[in-house]
């Protein structure tokens, strides 16, 4: 009887419990132009278990308010809208880009300078909580040197 006891508690104490399975790479965020509360989030999302995985919110320790978007084109015009969860199929990898599927974060307070760092969170439903740290990087792209024609 103290045997079926103890699994019955060691069984009920991993119920809830997730294992990461999630990596993140290459994950920055774009510095601000002034006068703006909010950029975009960029990096890989790899789901190394062997389940599907739905990411499902963000946080940011610049951010109160992190959200998965996505760009589409309609009527000629490119769009972006909110993305409520994302798909992480098991084994594979989902890249959040600029023009594609990113991530933004709002209301930022400060100024956010080129070799910043952050500290972000990704929840999922399967695949437990990944934390990261994302670089901010220039919105300005530095022109390709060295290119003679």
């Amino acid at each position: 009887m103290q045997k079926l006891t103890t699994l019955i508690l060691l069984l009920s104490a991993s119920v809830g419990v997730h294992a990461v399975d999630l990596s993140v790479n290459s994950a920055y965020i774009r510095t601000m132009p002034p006068g703006q509360t909010m950029t975009a989030g960029f990096l890989s999302v790899t789901n190394n278990s062997l389940n599907h995985c739905r990411l499902l919110s963000g946080t940011s320790a610049i951010s109160p308010r992190v959200e998965f978007h996505e760009h589409q084109h309609a009527q000629g015009m490119m769009q972006m809208r909110k993305v409520d969860s994302v798909l992480v199929a098991a084994g594979q990898t989902v890249a959040f880009s600029p023009g594609t599927l990113h991530i933004m974060l709002f209301d930022i307070d400060k100024t956010l300078n080129v070799g910043d760092t952050t500290q972000m969170e990704i929840a999922s439903d399967q695949c437990g909580t990944i934390s990261f740290t994302a670089e901010t990087r220039s919105l300005i792209q530095k022109p390709m040197t060295g290119m003679h024609h």
